[in-house]
């Protein structure tokens, strides 16, 4: 132990009596920082809108809109209105199609946006059944920079939602206007959905009425073809039936000749009955005028004898009433005044005692009775001789023209019925037919009136609902807020785990990292790892050379850490939730890398320098530093757990971001692992290696080209 700090006393001298090698070293320790905190500051914040709007993309809208009720709509212009306001990116606007191409082709611009003039019109062709996706046309300029096109490819996301957006919202917005028609407007005194179960339930009982007419249908049909089956069976006699009909119809005309004259006799008749009427009325006038208190008995007997013989009776009325057959006020009221002066007169004979005053005033009474009899006797001659004469007379003409129009119709009847009869069969298959499908659609519309009746249970069922009435109140009461979510329905709530305040502070481990391992790597390029036999420092060993030489490399490498770190911490201003443990694990880190590569070095000279640049290069791409390693070809998927840089980036980002559990320790105490490599590669392996390396080290300097 003692010869390892002699060798190391030793070095330190000679860097610290040497101005230049001093000079070397102070920079070996710097450079290393450098390296880390540009790339860390490079990448702070490359996503976020102060560095995409420094990047430019072109737009252009050829649109031409549509005419939409008067009013002219182009939904393009309202997309570059929207971008204008959008900070995300530098948004160039171009005078035409060709300009906006150019300032892609040319580079200006790494991408470009071009709306096409049909674009309104795809838009809103779902409004008239043709639809038709619209499209917008994407540019990108992939030679200008790879990783810009990755950030400008968010464009394409950005502009498709603004327009996704912008045609819901506008959607929205007009449903949710609609909505104190949902919820309260009147239809027929209450709102849509109540008119609507109204109109459902006149369709159901409409369906109703429907279906009764189409069995009544039904069963007119078949009673109809059965009709026809029986109409079918009369036919072979019809023809005897009609020529028979036609002969008793010239009989009935020739008795219709016979009525006319019978229809006068009576008419005589009943005038001469009416006269007779009259004539009594005049004589029980006379007598009842000439009735006095000393003659009431001999008038009074008149008057018995007249009533006995009932001369007024309404028989003959009720005769005449028949004959008309209908209702005569004439006629009704004679019998009345008939009626009316039998009964006054059974008064006036009924009593013995009358006094002259009771005389007197039945004379007056029976007197007026008798004159209403006369009139009313007298207007049933006037309806006799008049309305009745002639309907008679013209009734009996008409019914005689009848008979002769019936009896030619019978005589034409024969030669039609075997016609009529092949009709009736090409009928009845058509009833048959139609009663099929009549039963087909009573079927149809019963179940179309089950489906009804259950929508309307559902329309219950949902207007009842506590939901669906919250529902209607928010629509109503703030209809701006249907409109946000509709046009948003899902909002992204992100909760960071282990969260990293920005894209530097994140990929600060992994160039922290690479940092150390090219300063490393430096080291050895700059620094002799050998040791030369020194009459200074007799008797060393080699393994005591290796660690002696080792102390200074370890040394500087820790400086290294420290100003890297310091400056990560308070230069550069990463993120990180546990300083010291970030120090105690670049400081670690440092350890590994030097001793590995001065190992290497040791072993296999300039060999081992190019054998750690090659493992250098292999965890730079594939310890997961930039991409997750599962996004790696499966060569680097195996290699992943082997190399150092993974424990080491994971060790930092526990304490960049918060510690999980253990990680932090189990990646440190992996890191040994390669601290006990180091020891094997640099003192069991550098003697067997030692005469093939001089006779490496020989042929390079013949050549004159290598150091």
């Amino acid at each position: 132990m003692k010869n390892i700090w002699r060798v190391y006393i030793s070095d330190l001298k000679r860097l610290t009596t040497n101005v230049v090698a001093l000079s070397v070293v102070m920079g070996l320790c710097i450079i290393p920082s450098l390296y880390a905190w540009f790339n860390i500051m490079s990448n702070w914040d490359p996503y976020g809108e102060s560095a995409t709007s420094l990047m430019k993309i072109s737009v252009y809208s050829e649109d031409e809109g549509i005419d939409l009720n008067g009013i002219k709509l182009v939904i393009g212009d309202m997309v570059t209105e929207s971008l204008e306001t959008n900070n995300t990116i530098n948004w160039t606007f171009a005078d035409n199609k060709k300009d906006a191409l150019e300032l892609i082709q040319s580079g200006e611009c790494y991408a470009g946006i071009i709306i096409p003039k049909d674009f309104t019109k795809d838009m809103l062709s779902i409004m008239n059944g043709n639809i038709v996706n619209p499209s917008i046309e994407y540019y990108e300029n992939s030679k200008k920079n790879a990783i810009a096109t990755k950030i400008t490819g968010k464009v394409k996301t950005t502009v498709q939602n603004e327009i996704n957006t912008k045609l819901i919202s506008t959607l929205t917005e007009i449903f949710a206007n609609a909505g104190d028609y949902l919820s309260g407007s009147d239809i027929e005194g209450s709102d849509i959905i109540s008119g609507l179960k109204s109109k459902l339930n006149h369709i159901s009982s409409t369906l109703d009425n429907y279906i009764y007419m189409m069995n009544t249908f039904a069963l007119l049909t078949e009673s109809a073809s059965d009709s026809i089956d029986t109409t079918k069976l009369l036919f072979p006699n019809i023809d005897s039936m009609a020529s028979s009909g036609a002969d008793s119809l010239g009989n009935l005309s020739d008795s219709v000749d016979i009525s006319k004259d019978i229809v006068g006799s009576a008419l005589s008749l009943m005038n001469t009955s009416l006269d007779t009427i009259s004539s009594r009325l005049d004589e029980l006038s006379s007598t009842v005028n000439n009735i006095t208190v000393g003659s009431q008995g001999n008038s009074l007997s008149f008057i018995k004898e007249v009533d006995s013989k009932d001369p007024f009776s309404t028989e003959i009325l009720d005769s005449i009433q028949n004959l008309i057959d209908s209702q005569s006020p004439e006629i009704a009221d004679a019998k009345v005044q008939l009626e009316k002066l039998k009964n006054d007169l059974e008064q006036f004979t009924g009593d013995a005692k009358l006094t002259d005053s009771d005389i007197a005033e039945l004379k007056s009474v029976i007197t007026t009775d008798i004159t209403k009899c006369k009139d009313r006797i007298s207007d049933v001659k006037e309806l006799i001789n008049g309305d009745l004469s002639s309907t008679l007379t013209s009734s009996m003409s008409s019914m005689q023209s009848s008979l002769s129009q019936a009896q030619s119709i019978l005589s034409d009847v024969p030669g039609t019925f075997s016609e009529i009869s092949s009709t009736l069969t090409e009928y009845q298959s058509i009833l048959n037919d139609g009663k099929a499908n009549v039963q087909i659609t009573v079927k149809y519309m019963s179940d179309l009136k089950d489906n009804i009746n259950s929508l309307i249970q559902k329309l219950d069922s949902i207007t009842a609902s506590q939901s669906f009435q919250e529902i209607m109140s928010a629509i109503k009461e703030n209809p701006q807020m249907i409109v946000d979510f509709i046009s948003s329905p899902v909002q992204m709530n992100t909760v960071e785990v282990f969260a990293i305040s920005n894209y530097g502070s994140a990929m600060a481990p992994f160039y922290t990292v690479l940092a150390l391992w090219v300063g490393a790597l430096i080291l050895v390029a700059l620094i002799h790892v050998k040791v030369k036999d020194s009459d200074e420092i007799p008797g060393v060993k080699p393994y005591q050379k290796f660690f002696g030489r080792y102390i200074s490399f370890f040394v500087i490498g820790q400086v290294q850490t420290i100003i890297t770190v310091f400056g990560d911490l308070f230069y550069v201003g990463i993120q990180c939730k546990h300083p010291i443990a970030f120090t105690l694990a670049a400081m670690m880190t440092s350890f590994v890398f030097t001793f590995l590569i001065y190992s290497l070095t040791v072993a296999f000279g300039n060999i081992g320098e190019a054998i750690a640049v090659v493992i250098m290069v292999i965890q730079v791409a594939g310890a997961g530093g930039t991409f997750p390693v599962e996004v790696l070809p499966s060569v680097y998927q195996y290699l992943y757990k082997f190399m150092p840089f993974s424990y080491c980036m994971n060790a930092l980002r526990e304490c960049v971001a918060g510690m999980y559990q253990h990680t932090y320790g189990k990646c440190l105490a992996t890191l040994l692992i390669y601290v006990g490599i180091s020891v094997i590669i640099g003192l069991l392996l550098a003697k067997p290696c030692a005469k093939l390396l001089d006779k490496l080290e020989h042929s390079k300097e013949k050549s004159g080209l290598f150091i």
